[in-house]
């Protein structure tokens, strides 16, 4: 989706200009909600270690979806639809989240690609993270871990970033929906706890300090950016509109 990548507002010109692109622009066109559900982690087990987050924020978007199996910007020339908007998911919220609306075309969505708050657009020198981006970084995770009477509190700012310009950090992920006229509303659903349960607090304590940082380019850092892009991704999944969120 290389075109759908040069800046922010792709499928605003793929409606203006229905040459563009792989997306059947004979099907109607649609809008819907898109809302955020976080799992409340509670207390989490990391190997012998337990967990409990104080801070757990995140931004998620923009997002492509593709008819195409693959939604690669190698194996989709254009969105179906996309969500453009970015927004920032507190995941300790049991709540209902607003994350923005999908714009496209009625029609199968077999896969989309994402990135958490930090984009690389084709013009764009380098990676940039957006406003809602806390710290200027994909997530913010604080808590504390403790293994008997042993006690770390760490702090993680993750930045999970596309590996190259006009690509996102999660290159393609698998779907399985179908969007006709009846009103949808798409649900994201998040789980930390997923995340933090991979890192190694025992390499993270081998220094004997109270608190750490876990830093880009660390082991733990590179931990959670994979479970987050490729391990333990969002679940994405339509609904009724009429079901209460």
């Amino acid at each position: 989706m290389n075109d759908r990548l040069a800046a922010p507002s792709a499928l605003l010109l793929l409606l203006a200009a229905p040459a563009i692109g792989c997306a059947d622009t004979s099907q109607p066109e649609v809008s819907y909600d898109a809302i955020a559900e976080a799992a409340p982690p509670g207390a989490i087990a990391a190997r012998a270690w337990t967990v409990e987050l104080e801070e757990a924020t995140i931004a998620f978007g923009p997002v492509y979806f593709c008819s195409a199996s693959g939604g690669a910007a190698t194996l989709c020339d254009a969105a179906v639809a996309e969500m453009i908007s970015i927004a920032r998911v507190d995941l300790l919220d049991p709540a209902p989240q607003p994350l923005g609306r999908v714009h496209g075309f009625e029609g199968r969505i077999q896969s989309a690609s994402f990135d958490y708050g930090v984009h690389w657009f084709l013009t764009e020198a380098k990676p940039t993270p957006a406003p809602e981006a806390p710290g200027g970084h994909s997530a913010r995770l604080r808590g504390r871990a403790t293994r008997g009477a042993q006690v770390l509190d760490f702090v993680a700012e993750v930045d999970a970033l596309p590996q190259n310009p006009g690509q996102n950090a999660v290159p393609s992920i698998g779907l399985d929906a179908r969007v006709g006229a009846e009103p949808v509303r798409l649900v994201v659903r998040f789980d930390v706890a997923a995340w933090i349960a991979r890192v190694d607090f025992d390499e993270l304590a081998t220094g004997g300090a109270a608190e750490v940082a876990i830093a880009p380019g660390s082991q733990a850092h590179n931990v959670l950016v994979k479970a987050m892009t490729a391990q333990r991704l969002p679940e994405l999944r339509w609904i009724d509109a009429a079901v209460a969120p």
